[in-house]
């Protein structure tokens, strides 16, 4: 068969985003804090941007100044007419000045031209500063590492999602199931997102259970088909009872081996992420819920950020036709980060306070009563109600807490799997939560079996299999009945 290479005409169709759509995708998934340091940053280096509140205030003290001169020289219509004049020339001294500046100082050209430039000057400018001071999450450690690994990936959001939803010990505390369920993925692409996540450090990270914690580690180690591993697949319980003579019979193996793959084992790290914790962590609310006679008021936390506006005197430099040609790029260049960045705020703002109002609706009662009346509620019935991308749900929430009048929740705890059972739809933490509750109040010397729990959830109408109170339980790192026996 001969092979000929040949023109083709083919017409597809892809989205591509602008660096602006690129930039509001990024506003919408940080935090209040990130906003304030990615504020701070941008003013540092673009001169276009100024405090309103502080550029405000400094216009009333020239104002104040101007009257104190008029109240002094009022005694002549020269010094009036004179005084009158004054606000014209102090803008023309103004873009004199900034103009001169602008062309004679090399910095702006050289380095902040260039944000890049500007990043890399920072950074190395605070480096030591930045050692002692700045101390990364688990989550974003975790973030960094994949976009190391996995530089042209392009499912780095389904990697957020699942690193989203690794608690500070290592382990994974939603189901495959759950992050399909919520973000509208394919459980083949998260299965296969989650293995490279898994790859990480350390090992044994994104486990579902202290099992595939263990068994991940010793993947790391080379020894996936060893003995050891066949223990903890089959016999951790055993293992965790001392049963040693059980597990000797079982695998025909003398005691003295079982106990040597016993201590190997005991080097494992059933919390991998234990000295990778954060430390105490400050919440500051990006919504604050308060309520009112009839409903709530929702108020989005800007109190502590600067008001951003466009400079004035640099307007009217773009104005000036003396202004020099590298000058006038430099500031059209800087006015463009400006305007993208106040715009992506507001949208941020504006999404963020449609998001909450959605979820509100769906979410009175658990507000105002707790756990146990979460309703079922996933991204994808939100993002269909406000007509988004399930995606931008997902960004909006992240990271993201609420402060009400009954305590201060992170926004991704309102929403949960739905659960068929006998009374209707129930949320799966509301199910977790019941288990637990239940497991307190068990009696010490007869602990609760799985199919115990499991007839005792259905006589509160929770019909789930014995199979999902096993999985709940694990996932709530409670430990089987035999070894809770006091």
């Amino acid at each position: 068969m001969a092979f000929k290479q040949r023109l083709l005409q083919k017409q597809v169709q892809k989205m591509i985003m602008s660096m602006k759509m690129q930039q509001s995708m990024q506003i919408l998934q940080l935090p209040i804090v990130e906003i304030n340091q990615l504020i701070a940053e941008e003013m540092a280096i673009n001169p276009v941007l100024e405090d309103a509140a502080v550029s405000t205030s400094k216009e009333a003290t020239d104002s104040e100044a101007i009257r104190s001169e008029e109240t002094q020289g009022a005694e002549t219509q020269a010094v009036d007419d004179s005084l009158n004049d004054m606000p014209r020339i102090r803008d023309e001294k103004d873009i004199k000045i900034e103009t001169e500046w602008l062309d004679n100082d090399n910095v702006w050209f050289s380095d902040f031209f260039d944000k890049s430039k500007v990043s890399n000057s920072i950074e190395k400018h605070n480096f030591q500063e930045t050692l002692i001071t700045k101390s990364s999450t688990l989550p974003e450690k975790l973030i960094r590492q994949y976009r190391l690994a996995h530089i042209d990936s392009d499912d780095i959001e389904v990697a957020e999602q699942i690193i989203g939803n690794i608690a500070e010990n290592g382990y994974l505390t939603a189901s495959i199931d759950e992050i399909v369920a919520s973000n509208g993925f394919s459980a083949e692409l998260v299965q296969r997102v989650l293995e490279k996540v898994q790859s990480l450090e350390p090992a044994g990270i994104a486990a579902r259970d202290l099992k595939e914690c263990l068994i991940l580690q010793l993947k790391r180690l080379g020894k996936e088909d060893s003995n050891e591993a066949i223990i903890i697949k089959n016999f951790l319980n055993e293992l965790a009872a001392k049963k040693y003579s059980l597990i000797s019979k079982e695998l025909k193996l003398s005691l003295t081996q079982v106990k040597k793959y016993a201590l190997n084992i005991s080097n494992l790290d059933p919390k991998p992420c234990r000295n990778y914790a954060a430390g105490a962590l400050c919440i500051v609310p990006d919504v604050i819920l308060e309520k009112t006679p009839n409903s709530y008021e929702i108020i989005i936390n800007a109190k502590n950020l600067p008001q951003l506006s466009i400079s004035q005197v640099y307007k009217k430099i773009l104005k000036d036709k003396n202004c020099p040609e590298e000058a006038m790029k430099f500031i059209k260049e800087k006015l463009k980060n400006a305007e993208s960045l106040i715009s992506g705020l507001s949208q941020r703002n504006q999404t963020l306070e449609r998001v909450t109002k959605c979820i509100i609706s769906y979410q009175g009662e658990f507000i105002e009563k707790g756990i146990f009346d979460l309703k079922p509620l996933t991204l994808k019935e939100v993002a269909e109600k406000l007509e988004v991308h399930p995606s931008t749900i997902s960004r909006t929430v992240a990271n993201k807490y609420i402060q009400t009048p009954y305590g201060t929740f992170a926004l991704k705890n309102f929403f949960s799997q739905a659960i068929v059972s006998l009374s209707g739809t129930l949320s799966n933490q509301k199910i977790k939560a019941t288990l637990e509750e239940l497991i307190k109040t068990e009696q010490g010397d007869k602990p609760y079996s799985d199919q115990q729990i499991e007839n005792i959830l259905k006589s509160k109408d929770m019909n789930i299999s014995r199979r999902t109170v096993t999985k709940y339980r694990n996932a709530l790192k409670i430990p089987p009945a035999h070894l809770r026996r006091k």
